[in-house]
């Protein structure tokens, strides 16, 4: 959908970008009052987020699911109108596997069955065990932030680290976990172990604290958060997919999205500051948003920076790129569970029964209504330089093979398993390239960002970065940093606010945050 727009009038807010984060920041800003301008280079809003139907299949683009605790996800549906779409995930999608030594294992669920797992050796697990018992101690102020893996290692060993949480990290990050910022990327993790000398005693205190708040809002009579009530290991996504949700913040925002209108510059204008279009028209308004990668903000910031301001922290952002193999199928039988991982080791790299992808979900085993009745399907995720020569074609073969190698590798670690009836057969495939996708949070990376927000804050008043390089990578982090920023800047434009809705956007936040606190 594209609009026409009017290089004549002043707009409170232009927002760059149409990813979940620009849609929930214009959201919030129309609802506040303020004229807003959203801007999308593609001819379709949602960026990695949406969802298509081929032949009856439904599969998702980007993300295929969030916690049940996303109340930054409940929050923007009922903003919309589509929380009542919101679904929750099978029983079966608790179960999670990995895929190691020619066998597809389920990942233990709790102590006990920890204890009892053959992916690990009596020595890993005797290190973990012994986790509560090692009080952590953060490094010293000013010291270099360890790696995620170095963090880990400390507190419960190597060899559970690369087998657990490296596999883990390559399924969210596509990435390796010697690669990632332990604070930068996984900042509760890191609080839990800071606050309360470890991770297991952090996580038995935040269990305490998250069932002492549910009885206070009960005791309260606070109204539950918006969609079906859930289990805290439960997953949500909504009856047709996430694209639900972009089509919720599509229609609430009609009038204000411009579709295939990429900005060639940026620059401080009358008012604050202009966005020239690749026409050469130019629209102005008070607050400017970047809500885009860092590839393509670093270019359009370098336009209009001072010398003085030091962009390197967004231009060395490095990015994943992924690649998605959808699959319909029929005659495959897939392991009851939500899919399965690897590792990243070296030498189980090697062996040929190995897949050679970084996980792939049973998708038709997650959410109901995903496949047809008898049939199946899969998403297999590759690295996307490791497949980039190959062509559709064969990337479905090779997807397929993967998919093999995971049944024959369930077959030999459940002997109770069903006899495989020959390979399965494609009746549906599609496929999904993402370049520059996933930012990656390495060591440092959130105070030099925090440092340059401040500088351009300083330097560049009423510019805002809003990427998926800051605030976090998942579907509730981008929804949260999209309305907080739009929060900030209705209280800097509130006299306009109040005076065209009669309301004070910070009493409309005041509110906002306290039902936040009793659900």
């Amino acid at each position: 959908m594209s609009h026409p727009t009017d290089g004549s009038e002043l707009s409170d807010a232009i927002v760059v970008g149409a990813g979940l984060t620009g849609l929930r920041c214009a959201h919030e800003l129309r609802q506040r009052g303020l004229r807003v301008h959203l801007l999308e280079a593609s001819p379709r809003v949602g960026g990695v987020v949406g969802t298509m139907d081929v032949g009856g299949f439904l599969f998702e683009s980007g993300p295929n699911t969030v916690p049940a605790g996303a109340l930054h996800l409940r929050e923007a549906a009922a903003s919309v109108g589509v929380d009542s779409q919101l679904i929750t995930s099978r029983s079966e999608a608790k179960r999670r596997f990995l895929f190691q030594q020619g066998g597809l294992h389920e990942l233990p669920s709790g102590p006990g069955k920890l204890l009892r797992t053959p992916l690990l050796s009596r020595r890993a697990k005797r290190r973990i065990l012994s986790e509560p018992f090692r009080r952590f101690v953060p490094p010293p102020q000013g010291a270099p932030e360890p790696t995620f893996e170095e963090f880990l290692s400390e507190r419960i060993g190597r060899e559970a680290t690369r087998t657990f949480a490296g596999a883990f990290v390559r399924g969210v990050y596509a990435a390796e976990i010697e690669d990632l910022g332990a604070k930068s990327a996984f900042p509760k993790l890191w609080a839990m172990a800071a606050e309360h000398g470890g991770l297991m005693r952090g996580m038995m205190a935040r269990g305490k604290a998250a069932k002492r708040a549910k009885k206070a809002a009960q005791k309260a009579g606070a109204t539950p958060p918006p969609g079906p009530a859930t289990s805290p290991t439960d997953l949500l996504s909504f009856t047709g997919g996430f694209s639900v949700l972009v089509g919720g913040f599509e229609r609430a925002l009609e009038g204000s999205i411009s579709t295939q209108t990429p900005v060639a510059e940026i620059d401080r204008g009358p008012g604050g500051w202009r966005a020239v279009l690749e026409t050469g028209e130019a629209l102005a308004c008070r607050e400017l948003v970047l809500a885009t990668p860092a590839p393509i903000a670093h270019p359009l910031v370098s336009m209009c920076a001072p010398e003085r301001l030091d962009l390197d922290a967004l231009r060395d952002i490095d990015h994943a790129a992924v690649t998605a193999v959808h699959l319909g199928l029929e005659g495959a039988a897939l392991p009851p569970g939500f899919g399965f991982l690897v590792p990243p080791d070296e030498d189980a790299r090697r062996d040929p029964r190995t897949p050679r992808v970084l996980g792939m979900l049973f998708i038709s085993n997650i959410f109901d209504g995903r496949a047809p009745s008898g049939t199946t399907s899969i998403t297999a995720m590759f690295r996307g330089g490791a497949v980039a020569a190959l062509a559709p074609d064969q990337l479905v073969d090779r997807a397929v093979v993967e998919l093999e190698k995971a049944l024959i590798g369930y077959s030999a670690t459940h002997p109770d398993a069903p006899a495989r009836k020959g390979r399965p057969r494609v009746v549906a495939s599609h496929i999904q390239r993402w370049t520059h996708v996933i930012p990656r949070y390495g060591p440092g990376h959130v105070p030099r960002l925090e440092a340059l927000k401040v500088s351009a804050g300083r330097m560049l008043p009423g510019l805002h970065l809003a990427g998926s390089y800051t605030g976090g990578v998942s579907v509730d982090d981008r929804l949260k940093v999209g309305k907080e920023i739009a929060e900030g800047i209705a209280e800097r434009l509130a006299h306009l606010s109040e005076m065209r809705t009669g309301v004070s956007p910070r009493g409309t936040a005041r509110i906002t945050e306290e039902a936040e606190e009793a659900s």
